[in-house]
């Protein structure tokens, strides 16, 4: 996958990404905007949705997580870490 296409809409195939949380969520229903190293650290990806692991904790800015996108190009979280419990 080259970045001239990722550019132009989310990238190709059925892959998982490695991402960087861009800002931290404060309800379930907010979506995070993730950064992909390997394309760019100033590209922006979303809003995307994120994967609740349980009643109390939220995607915090910096954290590291798991990208993926479904097939009509939507990105979605997965997962993210730390686990503060």
């Amino acid at each position: 996958m080259d970045l001239r296409r990722a550019r132009k809409g989310a990238p190709q195939g059925r892959e998982v990404w490695f991402g960087i949380i861009g800002n931290t969520v404060t309800e379930f229903d907010q979506r995070v905007r993730v950064v992909i190293p390997e394309f760019d650290a100033t590209l922006w990806w979303g809003p995307c949705r994120w994967q609740s692991r349980d009643a109390t904790t939220f995607p915090q800015k910096g954290d590291e997580c798991l990208l993926i996108f479904d097939n009509r190009r939507d990105p979605w979280v997965v997962a993210w870490w730390p686990f503060d419990a």
